[in-house]
């Protein structure tokens, strides 16, 4: 099972990574920009 990876945080799911994350992120992008955020900076660790 794959694990995700952001910013130094890991995550068992990208869903747990996006709603632990969006807190912190929502004042400085929208919900769009973090998505891609996410997608273009997310490592995933097997």
């Amino acid at each position: 099972m794959s694990r995700y990876k952001i910013d130094g945080a890991k995550f068992e799911t990208i869903e747990e990574l996006k709603e632990s994350l969006w807190p912190l992120y929502q004042d400085r992008m929208s919900r769009e920009e973090f998505d891609k955020y996410v997608e273009e900076n997310v490592e995933e660790i097997k």
